[in-house]
């Protein structure tokens, strides 16, 4: 019984990772279509001024981690984004821990 809700939800969680990576790929198309359009030099990471003066940058800070099992595989585009991704991972850990002693 439990070994099936596991199955279905496992199965649940990829299918909506494979939706998030697809909606997120859609998303960033779309994206940089509006972007090149409103630009005549096509630069990403320059400052934009508004018609109030406000200055707004587009820098991307990402990061991730990677279980294998109780291991992790930890990356980040710069040390605030790691040190989170970090943080994630000794949780996952925990999480992991708990329920292998737990069941």
């Amino acid at each position: 019984m439990i070994g099936n809700i596991l199955v279905y939800g496992g199965m649940a969680l990829i299918g909506i990772g494979i939706f998030l990576i697809m909606r997120g790929v859609y998303e960033q198309n779309v994206f940089h279509k509006k972007q090149s359009s409103s630009q005549t030099h096509g630069h990403v990471n320059e400052i934009h001024t508004d018609d109030e003066g406000d200055s707004s940058r587009t820098d991307v800070k990402s990061g991730g981690v990677i279980m294998i099992g109780p291991l992790p595989i930890i990356f980040g585009s710069d040390s605030k984004t790691s040190k989170q991704a970090m943080v994630l991972a000794i949780i996952l850990m925990l999480i992991y821990l708990l329920v292998v002693i737990l069941v």
